[in-house]
């Protein structure tokens, strides 16, 4: 059975594309008595995108490059964590703290730190399920606490728990209600959260997707293009 990879520890993206969004399947068009074209389509694909890595030597290539090889040109998969650097603000995640404080990170709640004087990292607030949404649906309900309500346009989302999926919101329609793309790659209850650090499986395109260049003080021009994995598809055909 083919392999779920954890993301290495400390590996930074330094830049990331988008290659494919959305096409369409089915596309056409009606007319009306009225002489009116309605064109309709059917929206689907998969993610896929190209990310480069920061110049890098010592341990991080180490893991970079065993990371890679452990992918098998496209045989295994790995989880691939978002942190979208045009994304919400601190207020508008509902988070009352300074940039500073938010990246100090929180103690223990006896006020201590780690025992190495690390304390926890910070993440947003999740936000709760207002409706639950099956499988294959483009409308999402969310609740009013924290950023539920804050989504706009080109925003990106993800679920949990065990939902590997990356969403944009293409429309508000309001009251915490969105549609989003791609499709849900699993069924929403109100037992689930909404995140704004969501996390996709994805796997190499091919065995020339990836790269390892070594010069000789650094690894430079690193770069990898993967493909979404479905949820579903992991489940079924990938271990943890």
């Amino acid at each position: 059975m083919a392999r779920l990879i954890s993301w290495p520890v400390g590996l930074r993206v330094g830049n990331s594309e988008p290659l494919s969004g959305p096409r369409a399947v089915g596309s056409g068009a009606t007319g009306s008595i009225a002489n009116f074209n309605q064109t309709f389509s059917s929206p689907f694909g998969l993610w896929r995108w190209r990310f480069s890595f920061p110049s890098m030597n010592g341990q991080m290539f180490r893991r970079y490059r065993g990371w890679i090889t452990a992918l098998h040109g496209g045989a295994n998969a790995t989880r691939v964590p978002f942190c979208d650097p045009d994304g919400l603000t601190l207020a508008q995640l509902g988070v009352d703290a300074s940039p500073a404080e938010w990246q100090a990170g929180q103690p223990w709640s006896n006020g201590q730190s780690w025992a190495n004087g690390q304390n926890w990292q910070s993440s947003p607030p999740s936000v709760s399920i207002a409706s639950a949404a099956s499988q294959g649906g483009t409308i999402v309900h969310l609740g009013s606490e924290f950023w539920g309500l804050q989504l706009g346009v080109g925003d990106f989302l993800g679920f949990f728990p065990l939902h590997l999926g990356l969403y944009m919101v293409t429309e508000v329609i309001g009251s915490g209600r969105y549609r989003i793309w791609p499709p849900l790659r699993k069924e929403l209850t109100i037992a689930d959260s909404a995140t704004v650090r969501p996390t996709m499986a994805m796997k190499l395109e091919s065995e020339e997707s990836a790269n390892a260049p070594r010069g000789v003080a650094f690894a430079e021009g690193l770069t990898a293009t993967l493909v979404e994995v479905l949820d579903y598809d992991v489940k079924a055909y990938f271990a943890g």
